[in-house]
């Protein structure tokens, strides 16, 4: 089931109003992601468990993100039942 709550607007803080540099000084004009409202609807999904993957046998640490500096699987993997059962790899 999916929650929906209100926020506080990450693009003008919660003003409704948006002062940028095209904007001569003491203008503003509507916030144009929340529509003046000065809050965003967020919604998600709550969680309860984590869910199973299928075709998994080994899970190990990430190296990064980022190719320049290494990606892929590093460290001690653990076996997936393992994982499962809350062991980390290291």
């Amino acid at each position: 089931m999916r929650n929906i709550v209100k926020a506080e607007c990450s693009s003008c803080s919660g003003t409704g109003l948006y002062c940028g540099f095209c904007e001569p000084r003491g203008t503003a004009v509507v916030c144009l992601t929340c529509d003046g409202t000065g809050c965003q609807q967020i919604s998600y999904v709550p969680f309860e468990r984590r869910k199973g993957k299928h075709g998994i046998q080994t899970v190990s640490r990430s190296r990064g993100s980022f190719i320049a500096t290494g990606v892929g699987a590093t460290g001690r993997p653990v076996t997936y039942r393992e994982f499962e059962e809350g062991k980390m790899p290291t």
